[in-house]
């Protein structure tokens, strides 16, 4: 054999054994294996090639394995968003509107329970504020698990809309501005948050400059959008810009301050000590024009004044609760109560009106079911509810809907339950 004959031998052997194959060349043969023949989409089907081979066993351990929940992205229609916020902020519809003649009855209230306001989303800490937006219907709560929850409220479903997580603040108060644009959030450090609905966006308030406050708390927004007020220590109260955030002035009352509320045209405050000593403060000067002391005060531990102004209701350690004419109590240092309410035993933590100023509820967390609803101006206790069976467990947050035909209380399993009230229409 000569060399050309040689190299052409070895061509040939080199053509006839491969430097390696491909996994995907490979055929497999699934008839004749018993195991493989349930790969088989058809009977007549006996030879897959390797990547075939290969897809047919991944769909077949995913029928038989698949994935689990927590691996998988939820999709997006479940995803918290903005635009449907938005979309409630901007409506035009009135969503407010309530009937001007309904007239609530002094004997008998009408109540239906809906479905929790938040049973889309628990809270996985007790619930520490629950309250209505001042122009959609939308519910926020938060607490100490650090996070704003969201919820459009329909009675039915009521699904979340959004949550908004804070790592480095627990959540003692949360507050809509009156405007309906933004958040409010405080708790104890000394700072504070504000939330931007419409934008999305977090701005953090290092501190309140003049103040050197270890804590922030517990804060109000005044009705005209004006004004923050914070409770500060040795009976400070701290005023700041909702505009700007930024400080204006103090306000200082002689022993500790407890709590305050505003007027319904946000030019007064009315604040009270742990003297018993109520103060009503006017905004345009920030200084105190009226002094008149709670009747039989007991370490008194909040006020608050009905929206018509004809009201004024304060709570103490004692679990009393004293009901004023505000015309008695600006006229006079020492006025007497319309009633004195006792049906509670412990601290009163909330006293709330509702918009038609013909309702109260009161309230205190440190007993089981401890929430009563008074009519006004009879000031009768309703006796049909709550009852025994109202599954209030304990009442950390009361609070009204804008138009009065609902109300929500926040309780320590991190539920918000709501329910409507029968004798007035919308929300």
């Amino acid at each position: 054999m000569d060399d050309e004959d040689e190299a052409e031998v070895e061509d040939d052997a080199y053509e006839r054994k491969p430097a390696w194959e491909d996994d995907d060349d490979i055929t497999i043969n699934i008839a004749d294996v018993k195991r493989l023949r349930k790969l088989r989409n058809s009977e007549s089907e006996t030879v897959l090639s390797g990547a075939e081979y290969e897809a047919r066993l991944r769909t077949q351990f995913e029928r038989i394995y698949p994935p689990p929940k927590w691996s998988t992205l939820p999709e997006k229609k479940e995803q918290p968003s903005k635009i449907d916020l938005l979309k409630f902020l901007r409506s035009t519809r009135s969503i407010v509107a309530r009937s001007k003649h309904a007239m609530l009855p002094s004997d008998q209230i009408d109540v239906t329970r809906m479905k929790d306001a938040n049973q889309t989303a628990y809270s996985q800490a007790v619930i520490q504020t629950a309250v209505f937006h001042p122009k959609a219907p939308v519910l926020m709560t938060a607490g100490f698990d650090r996070t704003v929850r969201l919820f459009q409220v329909d009675g039915k479903i009521n699904p979340k809309i959004q949550s908004i997580f804070f790592k480095d603040m627990p959540i003692h108060c949360a507050s809509f501005t009156a405007d309906g644009k933004q958040i409010i959030l405080s708790g104890r450090r000394k700072f504070f948050y504000v939330y931007d609905i419409e934008k999305g966006s977090v701005e953090k308030v290092h501190s309140i400059y003049g103040r050197e406050e270890k804590s922030l708390e517990k804060h109000y927004v005044s009705p005209c959008n004006r004004y923050l007020a914070f409770l500060g220590r040795d009976g400070y109260i701290v005023l700041v810009s909702n505009k700007s955030k930024q400080w204006i002035g103090n306000l200082k009352m002689n022993g500790t301050v407890k709590d305050l509320d505003f007027s319904s045209d946000g030019q007064y405050i009315f604040s009270i000590g742990g003297d018993g000593e109520v103060y009503q403060w006017e905004l345009s000067s920030l200084s105190c024009i009226h002094r008149f002391v709670d009747d039989g005060a007991i370490r008194p531990s909040c006020i608050s004044v009905s929206k018509d102004g004809s009201y004024m209701a304060t709570g103490s350690g004692a679990g009393v609760v004293n009901v004023y004419s505000t015309a008695s109590c600006l006229s006079s240092p020492t006025p007497k109560p319309l009633k004195t309410i006792m049906n509670l035993v412990t601290t009163i933590h909330s006293v709330r009106f509702h918009p038609s100023s013909q309702l109260l509820a009161i309230s205190s967390r440190k007993k089981k079911d401890a929430l009563k609803l008074v009519h006004l101006p009879s000031l009768n206790v309703f006796p049909n509810w709550p009852t025994s069976a109202t599954p209030l467990s304990y009442v950390n947050a009361v609070s009204f809907s804008p138009g009065g035909g609902y109300i929500v209380m926040g309780n320590d399993k991190g539920k918000v339950l709501l329910y409507r009230l029968g004798a007035y229409d919308g929300y």
